[in-house]
């Protein structure tokens, strides 16, 4: 039987951080993580830090070694082909820095793992949660050296949508709060960066995008049914349609390592807490894609976390603990909204086929505010940024 003072389930960017953030305090924790190392470092998942993240990584000391390269807020808007771009910076002058999830995670890895040796065990299976009112919580699992146990004083459910951390929690002390958009993205990783600005393109045959993955590669987006298929899509329909709905002909055909289908939902459960377990990032609320906002919200949950098992741990104070849940959940409802006005401008104002042609212009003159009301592109900035 092992002994820690915090077990992290999950290593992937909420997990990590907040292994950071304890190791910065000088906690102990133990991470665990299902996939093996070479797993995570690969694994591409979107999202890119915002300017609240950065300040938040700033105040923990953390920025220089775990963020790169500047970046200023701008994405460009395509209508029919016709680009506007929409830039703006954060509050009080504040920039992001271009660092995108799988960038940070993999900077977390080393500097964890290779600088200064914390406990992160990879290949975790059969992992079970004990967590008992007035007990000491303990989990069991197993690995390639035998069966262990580890009690604990909190632990951190960081083991995203289908992990065993909230399915440990009761069922029905859980509210889940869901909404289905009905429809999909087909998300394809392709071997080309983005030149400009990241896209965001709206035309009469549906909506795409491309975003930055990397130096060398991208990812695009393509609006898709929810019944679609790869089979559905080969490698000439994917640039047919890149081609059309982001109204350049000079786009060229290039490798693409990977396509998947994400449907689009937005999902919350509450409280995000339960006796001594605590959830963060997607094992507390999704976001669909077109916010941008789904790792965000997960730094900002263990942002909370961290500051409140500290003072648990170090000062005996677990008024934040308590309140964890009440004080995330605002926050991410006001992005639940954003999200959900996102997805309904960028879709409803494409192809009037799916929603009728009046919420077609409705949406487009939702669009067309963030270019000519002050106060539109304000609160655009402010949601982009993160500040909201």
């Amino acid at each position: 039987m092992e002994e820690t003072t915090v077990v992290i389930i999950g290593a992937g960017v909420c997990g990590l951080t907040l292994a950071a953030f304890l190791q910065k305090a000088k906690i102990p924790f133990v991470v665990l993580e299902r996939r093996d190392r070479a797993y995570i470092e690969t694994r591409q998942r979107a999202g890119v830090v915002d300017s609240r993240a950065v300040r938040m990584f700033e105040e923990w000391g953390l920025a220089d070694k775990l963020l790169s390269g500047p970046a200023a807020y701008a994405i460009e808007y395509r209508l029919n082909g016709l680009p506007r771009v929409f830039s703006g910076i954060g509050d009080n002058g504040a920039q992001s820095l271009f660092c995108t999830q799988q960038m940070l995670v993999n900077n977390l890895l080393r500097d964890l793992v290779d600088v200064t040796a914390a406990d992160v065990r990879f290949e975790v299976v059969d992992l079970t949660i004990r967590n008992e009112k007035k007990e000491r919580p303990q989990v069991s699992y197993t690995d390639q050296s035998g069966q262990h146990q580890i009690v604990c004083e909190y632990m951190a459910g960081c083991d995203a949508d289908r992990g065993v951390s909230r399915s440990s929690i009761p069922e029905e002390l859980l509210t889940k709060y869901s909404y289905e958009y009905g429809y999909a993205w087909l998300a394809a990783l392709v071997e080309a960066p983005v030149t400009g600005y990241p896209i965001m393109a709206i035309s009469e045959h549906g909506f795409a995008a491309q975003l930055p993955r990397g130096p060398q590669r991208s990812r695009y987006y393509l609006q898709c049914a929810l019944s679609d298929h790869a089979a559905d899509w080969p490698n000439e329909r994917i640039w047919d349609e890149i081609r059309r709905r982001v109204g350049d002909d000079s786009i060229e055909n290039v490798p693409i390592h990977h396509i998947e289908f994400v449907p689009f939902r937005s999902v919350v459960y509450s409280p995000m807490q339960y006796n001594n377990l605590f959830l963060a990032g997607d094992a507390a609320h999704l976001v669909p894609p077109v916010s941008a906002k789904g790792m965000n919200l997960g730094l900002y949950d263990v942002d909370i976390l961290a500051h409140a098992l500290i003072s648990a741990i170090k000062e005996h104070d677990t008024t934040a603990l308590e309140h964890y849940s009440t004080t995330c959940l605002p926050h991410v409802w006001n992005y639940q909204d954003f999200a959900l006005w996102m997805a309904d401008t960028m879709h409803d104002a494409g192809d009037p086929s799916q929603y009728g042609a009046f919420r077609q212009m409705v949406a487009r003159a939702r669009l067309d505010n963030l270019f000519h009301s002050p106060t539109a592109a304000r609160l655009h900035m402010e949601y982009q940024g993160g500040t909201n």
